[in-house]
């Protein structure tokens, strides 16, 4: 069931990671699950998947992490086996094209998640009213590539698969190209039949979001405080423009919890370019997924300044010095889990919403 939307903080986040896509899944449970819910463990990586991102892990969710009814690993295995290799292929050949495209796939979903969960709503396109062109979508891409997958899914299961899927599916497919581990998916989300730019405005965050907000909206949604820190560690690749690293960025320079240099580079770039400026989110190791995102929270170098908060706030502090201290593929393991779980909230299953025959536009 779809949960009413709450002040989605969690996009800020996650908006502009930067990953790249390769190789396809299975419709199966991971080889490695505990039980039959296919979650990856917090500790360590189970069986090698086969897929070119790495190792599957496995993990026994606890009752209240548990996904929604309605959703299953072999949901198309009958109706469309080939809905992942497709997905897959697709999200290959335009990321071999086009690097940062990935980065896009994966802002469409959190954008999506945002305004009334993962239906999709975000690719419905009607001009001046949909959620597409809202302020807070106006530097969104990947559109085609998802109508385009749409398209060839349609040809070969009419009527099948829902958009809200193929850009779940997408997503996991991109980012396992830089390093994080590959996680099976549960399909059977629905389409969304409503698609609103006041309510994408609304919702979707543009900064300024304290920690104990950002707590409470993971909290509410059957996430946890490590989800929120581990997620967060999305910024360890792509970029973000000027406009959303000033908020803060003069208080921190006063209160003296930026770096120094750091702080001097920044407002040499973002004065000289205005707010649509890109600045790397991670100036050490700018196209790897590894904990380097952590390591700069530490020396006073987290480019955002809800990312540096996490450092001062002791509800969060002590799992930013966790993964600034622990290998990188800890890391990488452990996001690989709080997004399959991110994207099992927020649903429409069932009966509910719809399957589009395009995605951006609704049945009629």
């Amino acid at each position: 069931m779809r949960r009413t939307p709450a002040v989605a903080s969690l996009l800020l986040l996650l908006a502009i990671s930067s990953v790249a896509a390769n190789g396809d899944g299975n419709q199966g449970a991971p080889a490695g699950a505990t039980g039959n819910n296919g979650y990856g463990s917090h500790d360590a990586p189970a069986g090698s998947n086969g897929y070119g991102g790495g190792q599957e892990v496995s993990y026994t969710a606890e009752p209240y992490r548990e996904s929604v009814d309605g959703l299953d690993y072999g949901f198309y295995s009958e109706s469309c086996p080939r809905m992942e290799e497709i997905v897959g292929k697709a999200v290959r050949k335009a990321v071999g094209a086009d690097y940062s495209l990935a980065a896009s796939i994966i802002r469409l979903f959190f954008h999506d998640f945002a305004v009334g969960g993962v239906d999709g709503s975000v690719l419905i396109d009607v001009p001046g009213h949909s959620e597409k062109y809202a302020e807070a979508s106006r530097a969104l891409r990947g559109f085609e590539l998802i109508e385009a997958i749409k398209t060839e899914l349609e040809a070969a299961c009419h009527a099948t698969v829902s958009c809200a899927d193929i850009l779940a599916a997408a997503t996991r497919d991109a980012a396992t190209a830089v390093g994080v581990p590959y996680w099976s998916l549960k399909y059977g989300r629905r389409d969304g039949k409503e698609s609103s730019a006041e309510a994408a405005d609304r919702y979707v965050p543009m900064g300024g979001e304290s920690v104990d907000e950002l707590v409470a909206f993971f909290e509410s949604n059957g996430l946890d405080i490590k989800d929120l820190v581990v997620l967060s560690g999305a910024h360890t690749i792509g970029r973000a423009t000027c406009g959303a690293v000033k908020p803060g960025l003069c208080g921190r320079r006063r209160a003296g919890t930026l770096d120094r240099q750091f702080g001097d580079f920044l407002q040499r770039k973002c004065g000289a370019g205005g707010d649509r400026e890109h600045v790397e989110l991670d100036g050490e190791t700018p196209t790897a997924f590894d904990n380097q995102y952590y390591r700069n929270l530490m020396r006073g170098r987290g480019l955002l300044d809800t990312d540096q908060k996490m450092l001062a706030d002791p509800l969060t502090r002590g799992f930013v010095n966790m993964f600034a201290n622990a290998p990188s593929q800890f890391f990488v393991h452990e996001f690989a889990l709080s997004m399959r779980r991110l994207g099992e909230v927020q649903l429409l299953t069932g009966k509910e919403g719809e399957v589009r025959r395009k995605c951006s536009a609704v049945n009629y």
